[in-house]
Order: C-alpha cells, then sequence, then structure tokens
C-alpha cells in the first residue's frame, strides 16, 4: 500500500516534529527556570586610566588622536547564570560616555566562561584588553561609567543579555 520511501518520509517527519517540539520544551523550561534565577552579585573598581596622543595599536583608524588604555579590578560570582541548557557565558567590561551625536559605548575586556567551576571572575589590577578612543579623537575629560555585562548562550533557546547592578562611575584624565 505504501512504498519503502514513503514510509521512510513520515518517520522522518515524525522525528523531526518530537524533536522540534523537545528543544522548545526544553527552551521555555530553561527560561522560566532563568527567570527565577538571582541576579550575580558583582563588584569594579578603576584602578588607573590614561589617556594619550598617538596611534592607537590595532585600531581602525591610523590617524594620530586621543587614546586610553585602563586597568580595573573585578570581583563577580557568575555561577547562578549555570543551569543544565548554558552552553556558555559571554562576559565582558564595557565603559559608556557621551558623545554627539550620540552616546558612545566600548568595550575593555570579555572572556568566554565555559563552566560552572570557571565562573567565579576575581581579577586585581587587570589590563584592558582593547584600548578605547573616540570617534572624534578627543575625550574632552568626560564622564563615563564602568559596567560588567554578560550573555548567556543556552545549547537551546533564546540568547539572554544582562548587566550587573555594579557601576563605577570615572572620567577620563587630560591627555598626557
Amino acid at each position: 500500500m505504501f512504498s519503502t520511501s514513503q514510509r521512510l518520509q513520515n518517520y522522518c517527519g515524525f522525528a523531526s516534529t518530537v524533536a522540534l517540539f523537545m528543544a522548545l520544551a526544553v527552551a521555555l523550561s530553561s527560561l522560566v527556570q532563568d527567570h527565577f534565577t538571582p541576579t550575580p552579585e558583582a563588584s569594579i573598581a578603576l584602578d588607573s586610566i590614561t589617556v594619550k596622543y598617538g596611534r592607537p595599536q590595532g585600531g581602525y583608524n591610523y590617524k594620530r588622536q586621543e587614546y586610553a588604555t585602563a586597568k580595573f579590578s573585578v570581583e563577580a560570582d557568575l555561577t547562578p547564570l549555570f543551569n543544565w541548557n548554558t552552553k556558555q557565558v559571554f562576559v565582558y567590561l564595557t565603559a559608556s560616555y557621551p558623545g554627539k551625536p550620540y552616546s558612545n559605548k566600548v568595550v575593555l575586556w570579555d572572556d568566554i566562561i565555559t563552566s560552572k567551576d570557571t565562573a567565579v571572575i576575581s581579577l586585581k589590577n587587570q589590563k584592558a584588553d582593547y584600548q578605547v578612543y573616540d570617534v572624534t579623537g578627543k575625550f574632552n575629560e568626560r564622564d563615563a561609567t564602568l559596567a560588567l555585562e554578560w550573555n548567556v548562550q543556552p545549547y537551546v533557546g533564546m540568547l539572554l543579555w544582562d548587566k550587573s547592578a555594579a557601576r563605577s562611575k570615572f572620567q577620563f584624565p587630560a591627555q598626557r
């Protein structure tokens, strides 16, 4: 009555439907679990920041301009972000400061955490991975805010973005 290829097609269609609904159940259950998970504790401190005039290393623009290098300290326990559906957590330290015609947000440091065992971050006087330079070429002693942010990347489901409540305010110093 049915050919072998029709039976195989029916079995594959049924299997893919079951897999789709299983993946949906996993994504929804971990999303509900993440909703009730407490926000991780963190503390941030800017140890030093210097503004220099020259050509920043690895920049998109090779003209001479102001650029900043920073050292910071971070204490954070990101273990609450890990559950059975967490593949990895991308954590990064950002500096936000006003600018014209838009505000700026730059990444100073980042890391990928792949397990609960390495989810406790303790950095003292850590040099920033990236130098900061503004599109205008000058910082003009602007006020800025440091924040620790993260992205939870699950095996199945949506990416979750969040940030710690810990903030550290600072002002870019005058150029040396």
